[in-house]
């Protein structure tokens, strides 16, 4: 399927400047303050709703004792709540609250203005070709696993 015409170097050079430019791989800022990456990054993914905390933790690759851990400070600090699930009371619920909400609305601006800065370099007649690129990409790491890397 089109790998040997691509070389997944300039893939992997593509990701990198990613994580870079959004200041992703620091260890201690990011986008948000009060947020390491790692728990902006959790609450860019309870964007989609509530998560069963299993299921987050297998979402993000972790066992479910360290994101409980990583959960801990952005329960204390409102940004996440964690409730019985009204459906089955032996599974907790992970969701954002009002403060995490905010929170979650700042990320995204700060991510589109990146992304928006990104894209103005882009020449417009290769603006077509980018997005259809970019769709393929997200569909792609959408249908892949990776584990034991």
């Amino acid at each position: 399927m089109g790998v040997a015409c691509i070389d997944p170097i300039i893939l992997n050079e593509l990701i990198n400047e990613v994580l870079v430019k959004s200041t992703i791989l620091s260890s201690d800022k990011s986008f948000v303050e009060g947020l390491t990456p790692r728990q902006a990054h959790i609450v860019m993914l309870l964007d989609k709703g509530s998560y069963r905390n299993g299921d987050l933790a297998a979402r993000l690759g972790i066992e479910p004792s360290t994101l409980t851990r990583l959960l801990d400070p952005l329960v204390k600090n409102g940004v996440v709540s964690r409730n019985l699930n009204p459906d089955n009371r032996r599974e907790i619920l992970i969701q954002l609250t009002e403060h995490g909400l905010g929170m979650l609305q700042e990320l995204h601006g700060k991510m589109l203005h990146v992304c928006n800065a990104v894209l103005e370099k882009v020449p417009d007649d290769d603006m077509d070709r980018v997005e259809a690129g970019i769709r393929a990409l997200l569909h792609a790491f959408k249908q892949t696993t990776f584990h034991g890397i």
